[in-house]
C-alpha cells in the first residue's frame, strides 16, 4: 500500500528534526566535556568580591593551573575581579554612571584578549532583596522590585556583558564559563541565618544553568557542589568563611577544588601540602599583586584623569610593570613544570 504523500513528508521532517537535535546535543556535550584549557591560553577571571579576593591567596589560579596538566603549557591568568561589581559593571565606575565601568571592562578585555573567560555574578541580586543592586539608570528602580523583575533585569544585563566580552576579546575567545555563586554559610548567632538567602540562591543557580545552556557556554554549579541544597539552618562544622560570605584562605582552597571538578578535572593531586605547590601559589600571589598595581594604580586620578596636570608625568612608569609581570610568569611556568613532573613520577 502506497504511503500518502503528506505522511511521507512528515516522516522526512521528523527524521531531519531528530538528526539536527542529536547533532546539537553532541556539539554541546562535546564542548562541555572536552578539556577547557589549551596551550598558551590567556585566561580572565571576572566577577565581584569573590573573584577579586581570590588574587590574595592564589588558590583558584594555582588549582586551575595544576588541573590543566602537563600537556597544557604557557597558561596566563589575569584576575579582573572588582568587589561590589554587578553585570552592569557598577563598581568599576569611578565618577560616572555604570557605563564608565563597562567602558573600563571593555578596555581591559580588549587589551588582554583572553581565550577563556570565567564569570561569577548573581550573588549581588540574591543579597539585595528589596533594594537596588545597580545604579544603571534605566533599571535601578526595577532592580529593587519583585524577585521576577529583578532576575529578568539581571539576566538581560548578563547577556549584554557577555556580548561586550565577545566583541572586545576578538576571534581568539574560545570559552566562557558561568560560575554559580557558592552558598552562604550559617555560623550561628550573632551572625545572620542565611537559610532564606540560600533558598533564593538555589533559584538563581537554576536561572544561571538555563542561561549558560541558552548561550551554549560552560556552567559550573558551585552552589550545589558546596552543599547549598542541604545548608538549612545547620551551623557549619568547619567554616570556610569569616562571616558566612567572605571566604577564608582554606575556603578558597576547597572552592577551587570544586571549580576544577566542575570543569571535568580530577580533584586528586590538587592539594597544597607540599612545598612546591605552596611556592607556586605564593609566586602567583606576587604576580597578582604586581598586575593589580599595573591595572588599578592607587593614584589613577593623578596619573590619567582630571588631576593629571599635577602628576601625569609619572604615568610613564605604569607600563614598566609589564616586564616585571612577564618575568614572574616565567617563574610560575618553571615551578608549575617542576611540580607536574614530580607528581607524574610519584
Amino acid at each position: 500500500m502506497k504511503m500518502p504523500s503528506y505522511l511521507f513528508y512528515l516522516k522526512v521532517l521528523f527524521c531531519a528534526f531528530v538528526t539536527l537535535s542529536s547533532s546539537l546535543y553532541a556539539d554541546h556535550h562535546a564542548k562541555t566535556s572536552a578539556s577547557l584549557f589549551q596551550k598558551g591560553d590567556r585566561v580572565a577571571l571576572v566577577g565581584g568580591g569573590l573573584i577579586e579576593r581570590a588574587r590574595l591567596n592564589g588558590y583558584m589560579e594555582a588549582t586551575l593551573s595544576k588541573a590543566a596538566g602537563s600537556k597544557v603549557s604557557g597558561l596566563k591568568f589575569r584576575n579582573l575581579g572588582w568587589s561590589g561589581d554587578t553585570v552592569f559593571n557598577d563598581a568599576r565606575s569611578y565618577f560616572g554612571k555604570p557605563k564608565e565601568g563597562r567602558d573600563r571592562m571593555a578596555k581591559i578585555i580588549a587589551e588582554w584578549k583572553p581565550n577563556v573567560v570565567f564569570l561569577n555574578y548573581g550573588a549581588e541580586v540574591v543579597l539585595s532583596k528589596g533594594v537596588p543592586w545597580t545604579d544603571e539608570p534605566s533599571v535601578k528602580k526595577g532592580s529593587a522590585g519583585d524577585w521576577a523583575e529583578s532576575v529578568d533585569i539581571f539576566l538581560e544585563g548578563y547577556q549584554k556583558l557577555i556580548e561586550l566580552i565577545r566583541e572586545n576579546a576578538g576571534d581568539g575567545l574560545r570559552e566562557i564559563v558561568v560560575i554559580a555563586p557558592p552558598p552562604l554559610e550559617n555560623l550561628g548567632e550573632p551572625l545572620p541565618n542565611h537559610q532564606g538567602t540560600n533558598q533564593r540562591m538555589a533559584k538563581m543557580c537554576d536561572f544561571l544553568r538555563n542561561f549558560a545552556s541558552t548561550n551554549k557556554i560552560r556552567f559550573v554549579d558551585l552552589f550545589t557542589a558546596m552543599g547549598g541544597t542541604n545548608s538549612g539552618e545547620k551551623v557549619a562544622a568547619q567554616s570556610l568563611t569569616h562571616d558566612g560570605l567572605h571566604f577564608k584562605d582554606y575556603g578558597y582552597q576547597v572552592l577551587a577544588k570544586h571549580l576544577a571538578s566542575g570543569l571535568g578535572y580530577a580533584k586528586e593531586s590538587l592539594g597544597f601540602s607540599d612545598p612546591l605547590s605552596q611556592k607556586l601559589k605564593d609566586t602567583i600571589v606576587e604576580k597578582n599583586r604586581l598586575f593589580f598595581h599595573r591595572w588599578r594604580p592607587a593614584n589613577e586620578t593623578y596619573l590619567f584623569l582630571f588631576r593629571k596636570h599635577e602628576q601625569g608625568n609619572n604615568a610613564k612608569e605604569i607600563p614598566q610593570f609589564d616586564p616585571i609581570i612577564e618575568k614572574q610568569e616565567v617563574e610560575i611556568e618553571k615551578i608549575r613544570d617542576q611540580l607536574l613532573k614530580k607528581e607524574a613520577i610519584n
